[in-house]
């Protein structure tokens, strides 16, 4: 199970959590930008053939104003 996976099994309790200052609050920031880029990396798959991976983190990163190298730091942590 990956971390997105478990944040995202979390629920109303990450929230709580965050609230309490268990989980940190830049984990629901790097929560948005992960899904930005699933969905980014979703999209460029059905119009071009294989993984886009670099392609979406970098528009992504210019949506959000967040470098490249923030993001690729994100979508390694949760999908350790």
């Amino acid at each position: 199970m990956t971390r997105y996976q478990t944040i995202t099994t979390l629920g109303d309790s990450f929230l709580s959590l965050m609230g309490k200052g268990i989980i940190p609050v830049h984990l629901l920031d790097w929560k948005v930008y992960y899904e930005a880029y699933l969905k980014e990396a979703q999209n460029l798959h059905t119009k071009y053939t294989g993984r886009q991976k670099t392609m979406a983190a970098t528009i992504v990163a210019d949506e959000f104003d967040i470098s490249r190298r923030t993001m690729f730091n994100i979508i390694a942590f949760m999908e350790g």
